[in-house]
């Protein structure tokens, strides 16, 4: 038994094809998300191992150095963030639904041959498509949230190191006017 011909407008072809685009167009940006938050993973550990030289250590004052300690201490709490998104990032594209509209976009709306389940590739198309937003919006909120991180890092260990400089030749100068007389 043949089954009747389904009639589908060039208009919905088109709009399904676009809306695929759009997925493969979030999902480049996850990527590239992905890839810069492995960069920021990278230099948050490496960050978070720095230690002082001796120079910095004799003449760093406590309240910078604790500064800079709690200021690393906070990649404790953002690393699984990192992690957590890097997992899902890497995983989006093997997820059952998208393999399915992969399939379908290949077999069936490329080429536009009609199929019984047309109807039901537009719920799939908005489950894919918010998964893409809410994974798009995690990781722009734990890149913004490392981002600022590693920004108080820098910030706490250059004040550290100014002042232990200045305290370092104050020290010098004060042996040399001692040295004088």
């Amino acid at each position: 038994m043949e089954q009747p011909k389904q009639d589908v407008p060039p208009e919905k072809w088109q709009t399904l094809e676009t809306r695929w685009k759009s997925i493969l167009g979030q999902e480049a940006g996850i990527e590239s998300l992905r890839a810069m938050l492995d960069g920021i993973r990278v230099e948050m550990e490496t960050a978070f191992k720095k230690s002082l030289n001796v120079e910095e250590k004799v003449h760093a004052l406590q309240f910078d150095v604790s500064q800079w300690n709690k200021a690393k201490n906070r990649i404790h709490f953002a690393l699984p963030k990192v992690r957590e998104f890097i997992h899902r990032a890497t995983w989006a594209p093997g997820i059952p639904e998208r393999k399915k509209m992969e399939a379908i976009v290949k077999d069936h709306i490329e080429p536009r041959i009609p199929f019984p389940e047309l109807n039901q590739v537009p719920d799939l198309l908005d489950f894919l498509q918010k998964d893409r937003q809410v994974l798009t919006a995690q990781g722009q909120s734990v890149a913004t949230e490392c981002r600022s991180i590693l920004a108080e890092i820098r910030r706490a260990l250059s004040t550290l190191q100014r002042n232990a400089v200045a305290r370092a030749r104050a020290d010098r100068d004060a042996k040399r006017e001692k040295g004088k007389y």
